[in-house]
């Protein structure tokens, strides 16, 4: 009798709560499907397409249109959450996340340029709000493909406008192309970020869709090789290591699959890519021996010069461009509208320059911590992360990246992902409903 008084209990409980069952990827509570609902998550994937071409579109006075999306977004997200009258516990990353953005707020203390710091503590603060968003509007597997769907979807704005520039010969520097506003350096990192979630995407999808991420993935190795960034160039190198990972798990049809879109990438570049890129692209191995990487290791040299000044706490979030380019040997004039201070070139000196050891190990514990929590996810989906991860710390180490909106994105998105796993701890075996009700992952708010 006991026996089938608990068969009927996790009956009557899979049956009130059928997204909880051992394998799903859902939240451990009911998932409101209201209007308010489904309208902050279309709203969170018009802000993941916009991330690839932010700057294409400017709002005089305001900013760009992907900053309007985020403001609407997080009206309706906080609304969407009060209306459903619970918030998901936050994971570590998080945590580690708003322990970063604490750091480098409190850098507002001694900074020496707190005007700065006080504008940059804000940006966090909506960085911080964005992987927030994404942890609580989008929980499930399948909520988080549309993202990344939405991600690379985007970079079609930016990557075609870049071809059609580089045909109407309208370059964004000299022999170098870059559509949407953007800076190349920046569009080749965010097309390089693509390519493992495109790549994924495509081996996982049938029908039409499988089309649109080959033609996204030549476009984007296009998009790279057009912009002629190196160090774009380099983490696509490292992007491309998805291929060889995934092998094993792939069907004789998919692999067949994956050698006609690699055909397509390499006819696309030869096609589209001219010999002024490759050029440029050749000159990587004598830049590293001995040259000056397009003047970064003159920044590189006069920032850490400033870290052995203020090695403790740093100078302030915000602060680099400012300070290092009074110790320059030409230094820079702020009030110059032709000339403009030099960004660091490097996220991980950046953040050492500007926040010092305690401020750098805070954020190396973060990193560590999203690396870490890709234990809990299935091997094919932590190859991904993994790649992602790879990319994106290649790229940044020429790029001044840590409050870029694609950053925190990937990251709030691998974190949201690894959550969306933690209902597998209740294994069949082990199924007990009245523990998965006491440790459902969210927080009551006291008017539900």
């Amino acid at each position: 009798m006991t026996a089938i008084r608990t068969q009927q209990r996790v009956a009557d409980w899979a049956l009130r709560r059928p997204q909880e069952l051992p394998g799903s990827c859902a939240l451990p509570y009911e998932q409101g499907t209201s209007v308010l609902a489904k309208a902050a998550f279309t709203s969170l994937w018009l802000l993941a397409f916009a991330i690839p071409w932010e700057d294409a579109i400017t709002i005089t006075g305001f900013g760009t249109s992907a900053r309007l999306v985020g403001m609407v977004t997080v009206v309706l997200g906080i609304l969407a959450i009060v209306e459903r009258g619970s918030i998901r516990r936050p994971a570590v990353g998080h945590v580690m996340m708003a322990l970063f953005v604490i750091s480098a707020a409190a850098s507002y203390l001694w900074s020496l340029y707190p005007e700065g710091t006080l504008v940059q503590t804000v940006t966090y603060l909506q960085l911080l709000a964005l992987a927030w968003l994404i942890w609580e509007l989008a929980p499930r597997c399948e909520q988080q493909k549309r993202l990344m769907q939405a991600y690379v979807l985007g970079t079609f704005v930016s990557g075609t406008d870049t071809v059609y520039r580089f045909f109407s010969h309208e370059e964004s520097a000299y022999q170098r192309y870059a559509g949407a506003g953007l800076d190349a350096n920046d569009l080749g990192l965010m097309m390089a970020l693509s390519i493992p979630v495109s790549y994924c995407l495509l081996i996982r999808e049938k029908g039409p869709m499988t089309w649109i991420y080959r033609l996204q993935l030549a476009l984007a190795a296009t998009t790279i090789l057009l912009t002629a960034s190196r160090g774009a160039t380099l983490a696509c190198l490292a992007a491309l290591a998805i291929v060889p990972l995934t092998q094993t798990r792939l069907t004789m049809n998919q692999r067949i699959a994956v050698v006609l879109t690699l055909s397509l990438l390499i006819a696309a570049v030869v096609l589209f890519v001219p010999p002024t890129s490759w050029e440029r692209l050749s000159t990587v191995p004598s830049e590293f021996s001995h040259g000056t990487l397009t003047g970064r290791t003159i920044i590189w040299k006069a920032g850490w010069d400033v870290f052995c000044e203020h090695p403790y706490f740093g100078i302030g979030a915000n602060a680099f461009r400012l300070i290092v380019s009074r110790v320059l040997a030409e230094p820079i004039r702020l009030d110059n509208p032709e000339s403009v201070a030099p960004p660091a070139h490097n996220t991980f000196l950046s953040v050492l320059v500007e926040e010092g050891v305690l401020g750098f190990a805070v954020f190396c514990a973060m990193l560590i911590v999203l690396a870490l929590s890709l234990k809990a996810i299935p091997p094919f989906q932590r190859k991904l992360w993994i790649v992602c991860l790879g990319v994106w710390a290649v790229g940044v180490s020429s790029l001044t990246w840590e409050m870029r909106k694609p950053t925190w994105f990937f990251f709030g998105l691998l974190v949201a992902q690894c959550g969306s796993m933690a209902v597998k701890r209740f294994a069949p075996n082990g199924f007990n409903p009245e523990f998965a009700e006491r440790d459902a992952p969210s927080l009551r708010l006291s008017w539900s």
